[in-house]
């Protein structure tokens, strides 16, 4: 056989073994589903079972654990008491059931209900994390500000939740304080690493804006993220079904969408170990509703749990942690405020640092005009006035390589069948009229990082939902005023191709750019409008700004700077250097030049 065939067998063998092992490593996988599924069959049966009492009597020290049921039971029997607390737009809906928040109403401008689709109330306290909280727990005392609840587990353990507003410098109407007590009634020693905290459950507001989705966490101040792909299928693997993971020092969790979060923040001097769960589950009925009844819409949302530090009480002993709670938007500047490394949850990427100060440049030119709409347009005009003398240069380097085009042409058509020459003496040609190839290339690699960063900001600027701008009704989303044939109608992206043509028809094109070059910079628009037509209209807001400004910029310029010159530049003549200089050589003895010329003395002896 040839190289060839070697190549492929070789190929088609290695992929025959991954086949097999990803074959053996499934029927693994449904023996073990199909053995925990009757494993939950036989307990589920022994519960409706009653039992006959054990004469065994527990070791000593080890407190009897009561089973499951009896306590679901109980935890069922007991009334579900509810309490809200409202401060500025926002609703605690306090529950119970869970001893938690059910829900939380955000008013104003965002009309969102967070946790809507939650299992249980947040800050329930589960013994899984994956488990629910079947406790039952009674409402001891409520107030304006506050609400407690309490109950009392099989094991002895008394669990105390104090959820409290939170005041001061840091509070926000967003931010809630949660006290958790557990307390040993019992006579046994009491250990445990299994205490979790629901963080709730995030959900898109759209189908579309599901790929924002995700958990994240804060580790000893190094916070990070999975989104929504993580629970993905790999080429060679399975979907996961869940995340888990443990941390030497978890200061927060919590999952998010596109525009709100959850964050549960443990608040204390010293870090603690900690451990993070989340999951994923398919909703019942998909989020829009023109998509109900479709099969092959699937929506899901996102769950998560922080657990307690380790928790070791001796009978009688006691031990309290504190939590803040933020149930609310993504706003770096909420979140930087409230402190507590909350603002390093917003995710902007590479560029984070150039997205943070664009943050902050808009947020001032709001205060300045009132409008978010006007306070993009502000932010646009801000970063190019920034970049306009970077812009007049290479805009001058463009024009004056566009001169040397002819010149260019003589020297291809003259080294057509010797490239390395050709390629010299373009260098060559470069260098006698002082002009930079790479000029005009620096303001696109300027620019590249600030549009990218600003489109961080732009996408999951939770400032800009349910802000009205003109005909525009939501900032965030795109600005449809209609359909024809079928197609939505969105003014913006149209007008932000338009003025991309305008700037491409005013821009000076390099000497090099051939007519499929120039077909190709045409189709760009196109291009741009087709990928950017259904992007929240912020952005198209931002690229049409920015291209109208290019467009009087480029007039400017044309009317008030003068045309360059194809001229040479005058090279000047190297210096001539000086002889070195003897280290022998004694500076203070005269030179022959310093000696003065006169009379010699006369000769003597003929």
């Amino acid at each position: 056989m040839d190289r060839k065939s070697w190549i492929i067998v070789t190929l088609c063998v290695i992929l025959a073994g991954v086949n097999l092992y990803y074959v053996q490593e499934n029927q693994k996988l449904a023996q073990a589903e199909a053995a925990r599924i009757k494993q939950e069959q036989a307990a589920k049966k022994a519960a409706e079972t009653p039992a006959a009492p054990s004469a065994a009597t527990p070791a000593p020290g080890v407190t009897p654990a009561a089973p499951a049921a009896p306590v679901a039971a109980v935890a069922a029997a007991v009334p579900v008491e509810t309490h809200s607390i409202k401060v500025g737009t926002v609703t605690f809906e306090l529950t119970s059931k869970g001893g938690g928040i059910a829900r939380a109403a955000l008013a104003g401008t965002d009309q969102v209900t967070l946790n809507k689709n939650g299992l249980e109330a947040i800050g329930a306290l589960r013994r899984e994390a994956s488990g629910m909280d079947a406790l039952a727990y009674k409402l001891t005392e409520k107030s304006d500000k506050s609400a407690t609840f309490e109950g009392t587990t099989a094991e002895g353990i008394v669990v105390t939740k104090k959820y409290t507003l939170t005041e001061g410098p840091e509070g926000d109407e967003h931010l809630i304080d949660l006290k958790i007590t557990l307390k040993n009634t019992g006579t046994a020693q009491h250990r445990s690493e299994e205490y979790y905290l629901y963080a709730g459950a995030a959900t898109a507001l759209k189908h579309d804006e599901g790929r924002y989705d995700g958990f994240f966490w804060n580790n000893a101040g190094d916070t990070d993220h999975e989104l929504s792909k993580y629970f993905g299928k790999g080429f060679f693997s399975e979907a996961p079904t869940e995340y888990r993971h443990s941390f030497n020092a978890l200061r927060y969790a919590g999952v998010m969408s596109r525009f709100y979060t959850h964050i549960i923040t443990r608040m204390a001097e010293k870090d603690a170990p900690a451990k993070l769960w989340a999951g994923r589950r398919k909703l019942a009925q998909p989020i829009d509703a023109a998509s109900v009844g479709k099969a092959e819409i699937e929506d899901f949302t996102y769950d998560a749990a922080m657990s307690l530090p380790v928790v070791d009480l001796a009978p009688g002993a006691s031990v309290t942690e504190n939590y803040q709670i933020y149930l609310g938007p993504k706003e770096y500047d909420r979140l930087s405020r409230i402190g507590h490394q909350r603002s390093y949850a917003m995710f902007y990427g590479y560029f984070k640092i150039v997205s943070i100060a664009l943050s902050k440049v808009m947020r001032w030119m709001h205060n300045i005009s009132g409008s978010w709409g006007l306070a993009v347009i502000l932010l646009t005009i801000f970063v190019r006035l920034c970049l306009w003398p970077i812009h007049a240069k290479s805009t001058m380097t463009m024009k004056r390589m566009g001169l040397l085009g002819p010149l260019m042409k003589e020297l291809q058509e003259k080294y057509k069948d010797n490239p390395q020459q050709q390629q010299m003496e373009t260098m060559k040609l470069y260098k006698d009229y002082g002009v930079n190839p790479l000029g005009g290339c620096l303001p696109l690699f300027l620019q590249f990082p600030i549009f990218i960063g600003l489109y961080s900001v732009l996408e999951v600027a939770a400032e800009l939902r349910g802000q009205s701008f003109w005909w525009v009704r939501d900032l965030a989303a795109a600005d449809t005023q209609g359909q024809l044939l079928g197609f939505n109608i969105n003014p913006l992206p149209i007008i932000m191709g338009l003025t991309m043509v305008a700037q491409m028809k005013l821009t000076p094109q390099p000497a090099t750019v051939d007519k499929t070059q120039q077909r190709i910079f045409m189709l760009m628009p196109l291009f741009f409008l087709w990928i950017s037509y259904d992007f929240a209209a912020a952005l198209a807001l931002y690229w049409s700004t920015q291209n109208i400004f290019s467009v009087f910029q480029t007039r400017i310029m044309k009317l008030y700077m003068p045309e360059p010159k194809l001229e040479k530049v005058a090279l000047k003549p190297a210096a001539k250097a000086a002889p070195a200089q003897n280290p022998f050589f004694n500076s203070g003895a005269p030179s022959k030049d310093n000696k003065k010329k006169g009379p010699k003395p006369p000769r003597l002896g003929g």
